[in-house]
């Protein structure tokens, strides 16, 4: 499996855990960067959904320096940007043209402009993630390969899988798919299962060959994700084979 490189943060070895940052304001969202990174996060996520101009955007980009994933998600795919999908590609192209150091787009992007906006990531040299995501629901694990079969063809340097988890059986799912997609997919990789029947895909799907996941800063704050430090003892216990029920 090839690396990626956001900021002075290589993925494709070690588990990396992301926090994410969301705010109304840049300075609200520098806070969130603050707490993310106080919390042991290795990269956050800036959600700059709610940020009132593409100005902000690019102020916030260019006062960050911790590694960072930037995502500009409407309600379809759990964010709350309400302006058109053009001027949400316009608002990630600012990012990008601001030095943000990785771009994330969801593959259901409308497929001209989700296009466009890979091409000028490329450009810059920026690193994209293209998403393969369904917020309702977790399709079966052979549909869900071709999808992120469909996703590896547009040659993005990550990939995240997100899926709405109803049952137990959905994690399993979800977890069965990273196994199966680990012979075909070369760049890092993200899988998980969201809601509270998901929760435990977050560690183990690192444990069973994805690269990263996405973490929460406080214990509660979004129902079926652990915090940065549960996910971290999570994957030491599971790495060193020591379960809290051994007699060992």
């Amino acid at each position: 499996m090839r690396t990626a490189r956001v900021g002075d943060l290589e993925i494709g070895h070690e588990p990396v855990l992301v926090a994410t940052a969301r705010a109304e304001s840049v300075e609200g969202m520098t806070r969130g960067v603050e707490c993310a990174l106080a919390a042991g996060a290795d990269c956050v996520e800036l959600r700059i959904d709610s940020l009132p101009t593409a100005e902000d955007v690019a102020r916030l980009i260019r006062g960050t320096t911790a590694p960072h994933i930037v995502a500009c998600r409407t309600p379809r795919f759990g964010g709350s940007f309400s302006g058109s999908e053009a001027e949400r590609i316009e608002r990630l192209e600012a990012a990008a043209t601001a030095g943000a150091e990785a771009i994330d787009i969801e593959f259901f992007t409308d497929p001209a402009l989700r296009d466009r906006l890979i091409a000028l990531v490329r450009k810059l040299g920026t690193p994209v993630m293209v998403g393969y995501e369904n917020m309702q629901e977790t399709p079966p694990s052979g549909t869900l390969l071709r999808g992120l079969q469909d996703v590896a063809a547009l040659a993005p340097d990550l990939i995240k899988l997100a899926v709405r988890a109803t049952s137990h059986a959905d994690l399993v799912t979800v977890l069965q798919t990273v196994l199966d997609a680990r012979s075909f997919l070369d760049v890092p990789f993200a899988a998980i299962a969201l809601g509270p029947h998901g929760a435990a895909s977050r560690p183990l799907a690192c444990a069973l060959g994805s690269s990263f996941t996405y973490c929460a800063v406080e214990a509660g704050a979004v129902p079926g994700q652990l915090t940065v430090s549960e996910t971290r003892e999570i994957l030491k216990m599971v790495s060193e084979q020591r379960w809290p029920c051994s007699s060992s």
